[in-house]
């Protein structure tokens, strides 16, 4: 059966998710991590987007993109054809990386937004890779807090988090938090294709908007 098109809205918030195929590492040296958060960064020169926070985890990866004029399937799209490229030659390996194509959690507000950042940052100590998410290499953690320089992330993130000492702080113990949290609730979303994070109004509002752009593909 084809599928349906995705949930799309323009300047809307989306947590993008996608791991190797079986399971399996995508990411096997330092040079594969840096090949993808460079092309990560330069899409940002190619099409309309921000990104917010992400984590490369060795067999996926988390990102929290927030779209304009540009769709997300045309932006991961990209990436992920141009890393599997990279990764077959590079590794001598045939068929595909990554496993189906990405998954995709549309996203209400700023609330739903940071509570998945929590999630994201916290991914690698949940996966006994570290004890603090702060010495954790792959991810954007360091330039969220103000630690680093915006080199990936988007500089209006101080929009979402604040850009003073006392909020980057705040933000920093809301992050901590969740090391007491199971996050089974939003785990469960990661086992769709693509959810909605949000009040019911506005999973039934996209719910419907992508009833119609459905309707009109098929049609």
């Amino acid at each position: 059966m084809p599928r349906g098109p995705r949930f799309v809205s323009q300047n809307a918030f989306y947590h993008v998710f996608n791991r190797g195929i079986n399971k399996q590492d995508i990411f096997l040296t330092d040079d594969d991590y840096r090949f993808f958060l460079k092309k990560l960064k330069d899409l940002k020169k190619k099409y309309d987007h921000s990104i917010y926070s992400f984590c490369l985890m060795p067999n996926h990866f988390h990102i929290s993109i927030q779209t304009r004029k540009s769709p997300i399937s045309k932006i991961m799209a990209s990436l992920i054809t141009s890393y599997s490229m990279y990764f077959n030659r590079t590794h001598g390996h045939l068929g595909p990386v990554f496993q189906n194509r990405f998954k995709s959690i549309l996203i209400e507000n700023n609330s739903y937004f940071l509570k998945l950042s929590q999630y994201i940052y916290l991914n690698p100590v949940r996966a006994g890779l570290t004890s603090d998410p702060l010495l954790y290499k792959y991810s954007s953690i360091k330039e969220a807090l103000g630690k680093e320089s915006h080199l990936i992330l988007d500089k209006d993130i101080v929009r979402l988090v604040g850009e003073t000492k006392n909020s980057l702080k705040e933000y920093e113990s809301f992050i901590y938090s969740g090391l007491k949290e199971s996050f089974s609730e939003i785990k469960r979303l990661f086992e769709k294709e693509e959810a909605v994070l949000g009040t019911n109004k506005f999973a039934i509002r996209s719910q419907r908007k992508y009833l119609r752009r459905r309707y009109k593909k098929y049609a």
